[in-house]
């Protein structure tokens, strides 16, 4: 592999390539020639699929950490948050809802000079996992916060009061996902760039904002051009294409405990299913019912 991206294996074992210290978008992906002579990465990298909307950018007010119920009793047990890989990172995804799909809608159908009066649409295409706050891949227990309260959590206990620094921790590559991951940092020197020279992603403070470019995991719809018209068009279940999906990830350096009260830990869980397909559940641990998972929250002490 030439220099840049180098193989490894993920936290749950999956085989991954990881460039440090850049997000690159998908078209520079695809020009790279040792992205090309991978075969696994290059048979849905390489794939022309139907028109879809891209790019589109999402503002993202919250953020979620999903885990198994033994990470959960570990979390009850300290407290909080703290990174359990080698690089003392906790991970975090973006909680995109129905509100930030429509308005990125909007934002999209503006700056193609396209005429918003019509039925959204948007929402046929955001079928990725990364749009998808029911199942997930890694337990049966999701966390979520305003990435505000986050932040300002993380300042007051991770950096003294000042303000962290976002850093394009790099881009890792899957199969059929392109993961753009964002290090949190108490504002230390560090020979990673700031996150304000990312092409994909940006921070203004209060909110995230993603610049998709693959929002389908299945793409069942094409998105045609008429005059100023958006047009959706469903293709026939035999021409439908997997294609990669992009998705945004934010890592926290925490070597201790980023704490809250236990009672507020109950408030912001929600239950997720695991995934129908047993060989994508990565959560190390058997699937709960919703009732199940509740009681065992319920359980847990409030102080």
């Amino acid at each position: 592999m030439a220099a840049g991206f180098a193989p490894g294996t993920n936290q749950h074992n999956i085989p991954e390539l990881f460039h440090t210290g850049k997000h690159i978008s998908i078209d520079d992906l695809k020009m790279r020639d040792d992205i090309r002579r991978n075969e696994e990465v290059q048979r849905y990298l390489s794939k022309t699929v139907p028109d879809y909307p891209t790019p589109v950018e999402f503002h993202v007010t919250e953020v979620s950490h999903v885990t198994n119920m033994g990470s959960v009793q570990k979390i009850f047990n300290s407290g909080g948050f703290i990174g359990h890989d080698p690089n003392s990172l906790s991970w975090w995804s973006l909680k995109i809802n129905e509100a930030d799909i429509q308005a990125a809608e909007e934002r999209y159908l503006e700056s193609e000079g396209l005429t918003t009066d019509h039925q959204p649409f948007l929402s046929q295409f955001t079928t990725s996992p990364a749009f998808d706050n029911e199942t997930s891949r890694y337990g049966n227990f999701r966390f979520t916060f305003p990435l505000t309260e986050l932040m300002e959590a993380y300042k007051q206990q991770m950096c003294d009061g000042q303000e962290p620094v976002l850093r394009v921790y790099g881009t890792k590559l899957f199969k059929k996902k392109i993961e753009y991951i964002i290090l949190v940092h108490s504002p230390q020197a560090s020979s990673l760039p700031e996150l304000t020279s990312s092409p994909c992603v940006d921070y203004d403070g209060n909110r995230i904002v993603w610049r998709a470019q693959a929002i389908c995991e299945t793409h069942n719809f094409q998105l045609l051009k008429i005059g100023n018209q958006a047009v959706i068009q469903q293709l026939q279940r035999n021409n439908a294409e997997f294609y990669v999906w992009d998705q945004v990830s934010l890592v926290f350096y925490t070597s201790k405990v980023l704490s809250f009260p236990k009672r507020k830990l109950k408030d912001i869980y929600t239950y997720c299913k695991l995934p129908v397909d047993t060989k994508l559940n990565l959560s190390k641990d058997k699937n709960r019912s919703c009732d199940e998972a509740d009681k065992f929250i319920k359980s847990l002490p409030d102080e």
